[in-house]
């Protein structure tokens, strides 16, 4: 019978340990990306609950410190993305986990009296296993696209309030006495919900950068199809002095005047051409950037070349691909237009799929000195309150998807280069 029940007690706390484990793991990917090991997500699945469980009394200097430090280490060793990124995870987290602990921990000698040391162990798992279900099911909605849509410099000052929770929680854990448990009940608890709190803030500028993009989105809608608007406007036009376009080219036949025909047919050949859509890509959304970038740099007298070999980007967003397109653009362009020879006004895009990689390219002529400031690129128009964003707003996609962003220049030419693995 005691070998029965010792089976079974071994058995649900087992259960109860991957419970946990899988809860953390969910919450944890909303944040970060596992690295693609199979040993490694072994680990990260078996240290999250030994983090989640560690028991936790008033004056536990080494439990606490220890946990911190083995949570760090599971994130930087297991996890993949930025260093600011993985320990923001810890932040967030790791004053939740050791309030709730210490707690959880503490409701187990409580009750010590009233049931036999398993079962008060029994207890404290299956509370935790509800606890952290919970957490999962209140955080999944709320955090699914933080590790898409949260840089770095916002993690930072994420981590700064989540500083203060933290060193609250471990100072008063470790400094309070036995006779002053009660303190450390009042700030877990507080410890707990500020965290809780933060999740929100969280979501909140998630959806916040969402509607940014949104708008973004609409922008360049709206851009494109004033764009399509005007060619077929100015194809109307065309076509509604045809007829007296004929009459002109009749009248150059008549006199036998074939070289002035020949020169008249070509230039209205010529028009009718540039009001049609060009096929950059097979990608309709990209298509339709390249088009309305392509027609404004055209009538700016800029030589642009374009070279596009790509179809579905399935794991890379379109609007995020718009983004790197209409925005490298844009910069090229406005370099473009400070030149005043217009021989010398040249952009050349480049873009493909190979071997399970993306690679996209600008190069465009320009004049005068690169402005830079703390190693950033500035624009070099009056207002840099409003401007500037362009290259910050496509290096925040690329680290999005943990790709390459490189920027190089001379004293005649700048070139941006991406590539991201598919």
């Amino acid at each position: 019978m005691e070998n029965l029940l010792r089976i079974c007690f071994y058995s649900l706390t087992s259960l109860a340990f991957i419970l946990i484990g899988i809860n953390i793991y969910k919450i944890t990917d909303c944040f970060v990306d596992i690295k693609e090991n199979k040993i490694i997500r072994v680990i990260a699945f078996l240290a999250f609950p030994i983090v989640a469980m560690v028991v936790i009394y008033v004056g536990d200097v080494e439990n606490v410190i220890y946990a911190l430090i083995g949570y760090i280490a599971v994130m930087l060793i297991c996890y993949k993305g930025s260093i600011i990124k993985r320990i923001s995870v810890v932040m967030v987290l790791y004053p939740i986990i050791v309030s709730f602990n210490f707690i959880v921990n503490n409701i187990k000698f409580l009750t010590q009296g009233c049931f036999t040391s398993r079962i008060n162990y029994m207890i404290v798992s299956y509370i935790s296993v509800l606890f952290w279900y919970l957490m999962y099911r209140f955080m999944k909605d709320k955090i699914l696209y933080a590790k898409e849509y949260i840089n770095d410099s916002v993690w930072i000052l994420i981590d700064i309030i989540c500083a203060a929770p933290l060193i609250s929680i471990v100072a008063t854990i470790i400094l309070s006495e036995y006779n002053e448990q009660y303190k450390a009940y009042i700030i877990s608890l507080v410890c707990i919900i500020s965290n809780i709190g933060i999740i929100s803030i969280i979501n909140y500028i998630i959806k916040s950068v969402k509607i940014s993009f949104e708008n973004q989105n609409y922008k360049l809608q709206y851009d494109y199809y004033k764009s399509l608007e005007e060619k077929q406007l100015e194809v109307r036009k065309i076509y509604h002095d045809m007829n007296n376009h004929l009459q002109v080219v009749a009248n150059y036949i008549n006199s036998n005047d074939i070289d002035k025909a020949k020169m008249y047919f070509q230039d209205l050949t010529t028009k009718t051409s540039f009001y049609r859509n060009k096929v950059f890509c097979k990608n309709s959304i990209v298509n339709a950037v390249l088009n309305n970038k392509y027609d404004v740099a055209v009538q700016n007298e800029i030589d642009c070349k374009i070279n596009i070999s790509i179809k579905d980007l399935l794991s890379i967003d379109d609007m995020d691909l718009c983004t790197i397109f209409a925005n490298s653009f844009d910069n090229a362009i406005e370099a473009s237009l400070k030149i005043e020879n217009i021989k010398n006004r040249k952009i050349t895009v480049k873009a493909r799929i190979d071997k399970g990689y993306f690679s996209y390219s600008i190069i465009n002529n320009k004049l005068g000195d690169i402005l830079k400031l703390n190693g950033n690129i500035l624009s070099s128009k009056n207002d840099k309150k409003c401007h500037g964003f362009g290259l910050k707003n496509i290096k925040g996609i690329v680290d999005k998807y943990d790709g390459t962003f490189n920027v190089s220049y001379t004293e005649h030419e700048f070139t941006l280069i991406i590539i991201i693995k598919l």
